[in-house]
Order: C-alpha cells, then structure tokens, then sequence
C-alpha cells in the first residue's frame, strides 16, 4: 500500500516536470546515489563522535531535504527504503536468541504488556487534551514504545554493566520489546489502513500472534530447518542470501494478502531463521548488504519528510512532548519492574535504560506520514525528540549506574555493538 501511494505522486510529478521514462530513471538513480552517500558520511561521522551511525543518516536526510525541494518523492528511493525495512527486521530477527531468556520469558512478556497498555492510556490521556485524534495517539504509541537495544548494550558495555543482574534484565526485556513492537506496529498500521479504530484489526492481531507461535514451533520451523540443511549439504552457501530474501517476500505477501502488514511475514521467517544453524551466516551476510547501502538509505529516507521550519516555529510544543513523552515512558517501563523481586535502586536502572528509542519508532513515523495520518509538523516534532533522547539517553543511564560512559570507555567493547 505504501508503494502504491509513493507511485501515484512520483507519476503526478513526472507528468509535472514533462520528463520521459528513461531521464527520470537516471535522474532517480541519482538520487538514490546522493542519499546514500549524504547517509554514509553522517553515519561514520556519528559513529567517530560515539554516537548511533542512523542518528547521523537521519540528519544527513533532514539537511538533503530541506536543500533540495522534492527530493524525497522520488519512487526508487522509496523501493529501496522498503527493502531496508525488510533488511533491519530480518537482521533484528536473526540476532535474536530466545533461549536466553526462557526461564524468564513470561514475566518479560507480561511486563512489556502492561507497558504497552501504560503507554497508551497515558498518551490517550495526555494527548487527547492537546486536540490529538486517535490516530495519532495510537500511532505516537506505537513509536515510543520501543527501546534500543543497540544504544543501550553498548552503553552498559562500556561501563561493565553488560553483565550484571540490571545488564542481563535489560537485554531480555529488549528482545521481548522489539517484538510486541513490531506486533503493535502491524497492528495500529491495519487501523489506520481500515480507516477506523474497530475490533478487527485487534481480533486480527490476536490471530496472528497465535498463528506465528503455532508455526514457529511446528511445520514452519521444521520445513526452514530442512531448506537450510539441505542447502548446506549441497555447499550452496552463496544460494543462502537469494533463499532467505525468497522466504521473506513470499511470506510478506501472504501475510499482506490475509489483512496484515508484510512486516509481520518478514519477521516470521526472521524468526525461523535464527533457529537455524546457518543463522550466523544469513546475519553477516544481511548485515553487510543491508548496513552497505539499503539500511542507511531507509533511515536517511525518514529523514527527507522533516520540515526544519516547523521544529523551530514550534519549540514550546516541543520541549512540552519531548517531558511528556520522556515521563510517560519511564513511568511506563518502571511500574511493571514493582512485580518483580528487583529492588527499587535496579528498577530504575533497568527503566532508564530502556529509555532509548527504537529505530522501528522511526518506521511507525514514517507510515504515519505516507497515510497523511500525521502532518509535516508533528511529524517533524516528533522525529527531532527521537534524536535528542537518544543522543542524552547514554548520558542518563551512565547517571543512574553511578558511572560515566566518557570514563570508561577503556572497559571490554566489542565491535558489533559500535554504532
């Protein structure tokens, strides 16, 4: 659906602009060429500064647009951003290991719904009384739900924290997190799809968690595990990325031709996938490609739609979300933490640590605006307080661990969580 929309504008401004199929293709490899390269030289300056590599590829795309007028409504640019999308997910997916967290897995998931459901009766609450609809509302806490676990591990990396009681809490809670996130994602992107908040996307959400544990752990599980194998035996480990992208694009179909979104697919066979043995392999050879060329375009993509203009025209609005939201989501994330046996000094270690946002908050975002769901401005507002908490979310968690991740940086690091 998104495609489709991104199409119609990009023929409606070729048919502006007067220009033949074939100028308007190199024109738009053009462009996908300068995003990229806009991408790469603000993520490895960010990443030289000991900041998150997609914060860099964000401004890079914010600075792009704001230059140059239209840029961002070019069609190639969105064809690749969506292969990003499946790229980061397949890559999130892959790295995760759901046995080191079973024994703990429950209570996780039972915390991370009731801070969902926190979440969006504050937001509903708040926002409400600022003239938000209920879009909007559920869109804003879709994107904030989220924590990143990229920022946070390699924070607590760093400080030695990694490993301790907090450190291990907070890992598995991340990978509980990134999942119910992109379930609500799919979620509140099939309400804003049907037009109208009604029971059946809700009902459609519950069928598809239940569909998705009932395939990961029958047929589907054991009918990947054998593609995989066999594929090994024959050493065609060249055929592995082709097979993966394969899987992910069939599934996304059918999931999407069911009423669901195609994320939901995608993760599916991420997590089929990580249960393999040749998940490593996969994950490397995704993570070369994807974080190469299609990931920083995605982000920088994001990035093209924010209107400096109306940040600065609205800094009181602002500040005022950028509290709200802050709060909301510490408040969302600590009062779960009060069932557990962890004392009130690691409950605020753990909540602080997982305030840094999701970068699938910035996906949320991004179906927002494609919708016209949310306006440039909100849209812009809230894409800069995503950059600002994560840019001061290593500071207050090397505050509340009573450490400075500037001190201590000599401690054990370890290249996968550089950013």
């Amino acid at each position: 659906m998104n495609g489709e929309i991104q199409k119609l504008r990009w023929r409606e401004k070729q048919k502006k602009l007067g220009r033949r199929p074939e100028e308007s293709v190199n024109i738009e490899l053009w462009d996908v060429a300068l995003l990229l390269l806009a991408a790469k030289i603000g993520g490895t300056l960010f990443t030289k500064l000991r900041q998150p590599s997609l914060i860099g590829e964000l401004l890079a795309g914010t600075l792009l647009g704001a230059i140059l007028v239209d840029f961002g409504t070019s069609s190639t640019i969105q064809v690749v951003a969506q292969l990003g999308i499946i790229f980061l997910i397949l890559l999130t997916m892959l790295s995760i290991d759901l046995r080191e967290i079973e024994q703990e897995i429950e209570r996780m998931v039972f915390a991370q719904i009731v801070t969902a459901a926190i979440i969006f009766l504050l937001l509903l609450g708040a926002l409400s009384l600022l003239g938000y609809s209920m879009n909007v509302i559920l869109i804003a806490g879709a994107a904030v739900f989220g924590s990143s676990t990229a920022i946070s591990a390699k924070t607590l990396l760093t400080m030695g924290e990694l490993n301790s009681r907090e450190g291990q809490a907070i890992v598995g809670l991340q990978i509980v997190n990134g999942i119910i996130e992109l379930l609500l994602i799919s979620a509140v992107t099939n309400v804003i799809q049907a037009g109208r908040f009604d029971l059946a996307p809700v009902l459609s959400l519950a069928m598809m968690i239940v569909g998705t544990y009932v395939v990961m752990s029958g047929l589907g599980s054991r009918f990947i595990t054998w593609l995989m194998n066999s594929v090994q035996v024959l050493k065609m480990q060249e055929v592995l990325l082709a097979l993966t992208l394969l899987l992910a694009f069939s599934t996304a179909a059918v999931t999407e031709s069911m009423g669901m979104t195609s994320y939901i697919g995608v993760m599916l066979i991420g997590v089929l996938l990580s249960r393999t043995e040749q998940s490593r392999h996969i994950a490397k050879t995704i993570d070369q490609l994807g974080e190469s060329f299609f990931i920083p375009v995605f982000f920088a993509s994001l990035g093209l739609s924010v209107q400096l203009l109306a940040v600065f025209s609205n800094l009181s609005l602002l500040l005022l979300l950028l509290a709200l939201l802050t709060s909301i989501r510490f408040v969302a994330y600590l009062i779960p933490l009060g069932f557990s046996n962890y004392s009130v000094m690691e409950s605020l270690k753990i909540s602080t640590s997982l305030l840094p946002m999701s970068e699938y908050g910035l996906l949320m975002l991004g179906i927002g605006i494609t919708y016209q769901v949310l306006d440039s401005a909100t849209y812009s507002i809230l894409v800069v307080i995503f950059l600002i908490m994560n840019v001061i979310a290593p500071v207050l968690i090397g505050l509340v661990f009573g450490v400075s991740p500037q001190r201590s940086r000599g401690k054990q690091r370890h290249d996968r969580f550089s950013m």
